[in-house]
């Protein structure tokens, strides 16, 4: 197939930008030029135009899922860790729906940071010592994300070899961290086994239905440059340890408008099962301008492929469950309404009603597959070896030079 080549001028006015603006892109990484044919100006390929176009278009201060404004894509850095592509996400080009079916967390882990099982051996566990043992009591009558926020910074304090930083000492803190957020969120005592299994007994769940925890997990591990990865990511990029890149991960998931939104999805199911007539409710709070959590995604335009793995495996797994049913009707009536699909947040709440889980079990799925992605990002910034430090627009008063 021939590429078709556009000059800088067609280019700029297929991006409705100036001239200076489309040289910014090139500088910036955003878009390639070429020397085509002997010819002396620089010349962009029309499929990379569109991609640009694409990505700006859906994401560039777009309405975000909160229903607040968000400047997307910007700073963009580069990874080899997730692409979002064609309503397709892929883990270092493998795609996560048939992960979602067939490998355990443990194994994405492996994928996402390039390494074999060796640091998931069965003795690499953090150390219980009697401070931790004190954290852990303190924090024991507190909900599961508040635990992790609790036990993360104790145990850094402990853990010294956490600050060792070659790879393979970095790997097994890695470990280390996710063994004890699993620990922390099922309120078990800290276990080598992984980690979906662990959720499954501490929350009763028959091994038949267990992958659908898994599953969860796994379409959780990444998401590109979200507030929660970048957040780990700049910290990671300071020096500081994956301790302290995953506990920034998790002051960011924990914010209503990132992964605690699944808070909200759940409210809205308890909300709907009480009204007599959900499209009704559902219309009359789209009058009223109320955000109605759980639908739509800007990198998804045709919907969110995870949550279409998420509830093709609760058809296959918990078919009969009334929870399916209803969250299956309550989706319909909002789509029909505002035209956008399920999301992830929604589908992970339907995986927790379906399966009877405790409060706050989809946030803390959530959690556990995202703290993977974090100390991938983390490992990742390490290697590159900068800091990461955006500069700003500066849109206040002009300085009075004159007055000076």
């Amino acid at each position: 197939m021939s590429i078709e080549w556009l000059t800088s001028r067609e280019a700029a006015r297929r991006l409705g930008v100036s001239a200076a603006t489309l040289y910014a892109y090139v500088s910036r990484g955003l878009l390639r030029s070429e020397s085509t044919d002997g010819q002396r100006e620089r010349r962009y390929r029309a499929d990379d135009v569109t991609r640009l176009k694409r990505r700006r278009d859906v994401g560039r201060k777009a309405e975000s899922i909160a229903g607040h404004a968000l400047d997307f894509g910007t700073p963009v850095l580069e990874s080899a860790l997730t692409l979002i592509e064609d309503n397709h996400l892929y883990y270092r080009g493998v795609d996560a729906s048939q992960l979602a079916r067939t490998s355990s967390l443990e194994d994405v882990a492996c994928l996402l940071w390039e390494c074999d099982e060796a640091p998931f051996a069965a003795t690499n566990l953090p150390p219980l010592t009697t401070a931790l043992r004190r954290a852990w009591l303190a924090a024991a009558s507190l909900g599961p994300v508040d635990r992790c926020l609790v036990l993360l910074p104790a145990a850094s304090a402990l853990d010294h070899p956490s600050w060792v930083e070659d790879r393979a000492a970095m790997l097994e803190t890695g470990v280390r961290v996710l063994r004890l957020l699993t620990a922390a969120i099922t309120a078990q005592p800290l276990s080598a086994k992984p980690v979906h299994e662990q959720l499954a007994a501490a929350w009763k769940v028959s091994p038949q239905q267990a992958p659908l925890i898994r599953a969860a997990l796994v379409l959780s591990a990444d998401h590109e440059f979200n507030a929660s990865a970048f957040a780990a990511r700049v910290v990671a990029s300071t020096g500081a340890n994956l301790y302290g890149a995953v506990l920034a991960g998790l002051a960011a998931i924990n914010g209503p408008r990132h992964g605690g939104l699944t808070r909200r999805v759940a409210g809205l199911f308890d909300e709907m099962r009480r009204v007599p007539d959900i499209e009704a409710e559902l219309a009359q709070r789209i009058r009223q301008h109320i955000f109605i959590p759980g639908f739509g995604h800007q990198l998804y335009p045709d919907g969110d492929v995870r949550a279409q793995t998420l509830f093709e495996l609760l058809h296959e797994l918990a078919p009969k469950s009334p929870e399916l049913a209803f969250a299956e009707r309550l989706a319909t009536d909002t789509e029909r309404l505002i035209n956008r699909k399920p999301n992830i947040d929604f589908s992970t709440v339907v995986v927790e009603k379906a399966l009877g889980l405790p409060k706050d079990s989809a946030l803390a799925m959530f959690l556990l597959g995202r703290t993977v992605g974090w100390i991938a990002h983390a490992l990742e910034q390490a290697a590159h070896g900068a800091l990461i430090r955006p500069r700003a627009r500066y849109t206040g008063p002009r300085p009075n030079v004159e007055a000076q």
